[in-house]
């Protein structure tokens, strides 16, 4: 598993060669090489070497791509995503929800069980012995709706101020800087193609 932030641009910092919509049918293995070799990003990077990995071991490669995950997940490991519950967590200390900016990059999303019946899609062709795309061409997204920052953090804080979790539905822009540190340690990069990007 991997995830749409690897092919996301930086609206904020402007560092990318700008927005273009993906399809799982382009070549986004050369996409990913092409933009980590200008800016390396982990994730990205870990998608690249199991690829070349699987190419030189002969060993076929499928990476899921989902964008921002929600919904709660029903199997024994991790049972929450990323992105919405650190929103949340962040509005719970801040009694306000925030977003990057104006919220205006438009984002992908998928519900848990969704992403795993693609899952269970991809092993059951495999299992009939199919012969589905692979390595370079083996890298799949996810999504079946958009939605932009704005529209999700509006709708957290709508759901937080109903609940009364917090005192209002006003959602509060903030900086890049200040956004990387409360929700990533610091990290511009992740804050910014994880809850920024188009």
């Amino acid at each position: 598993t991997s995830g749409t932030s690897n092919v996301a641009d930086q609206p904020i910092t402007g560092k990318d060669e700008g927005s273009r919509v993906l399809s799982d049918m382009d070549n986004i293995y050369s996409f990913e090489k092409s933009r980590d070799s200008l800016q390396p990003y982990s994730q990205r990077t870990a998608d690249i070497a199991v690829v070349e990995a699987g190419l030189g071991l002969n060993v076929n490669t499928y990476i899921m791509m989902p964008p921002t995950i929600y919904g709660r997940g029903t199997g024994d490991f991790n049972k929450q995503t990323i992105q919405v519950p650190t929103i949340i967590r962040s509005a719970l200390k801040t009694d306000q929800v925030e977003m990057v900016g104006n919220g205006s990059g438009l984002a992908g999303h998928v519900h848990v069980e969704d992403l795993a019946l693609l899952y269970g899609t991809v092993l059951d062709q495999l299992l009939r012995g199919e012969d589905i795309p692979h390595g370079k061409k083996g890298i799949y997204f996810a999504a079946t709706g958009h939605h932009t920052w704005a529209e999700l953090s509006q709708g957290v804080a709508d759901a937080l101020y109903q609940l009364g979790a917090i005192k209002t539905r006003d959602v509060k822009s903030i900086r890049l800087t200040e956004a990387a540190e409360k929700w990533a340690g610091g990290n511009e990069l992740v804050t910014e193609l994880n809850y920024a990007a188009r």
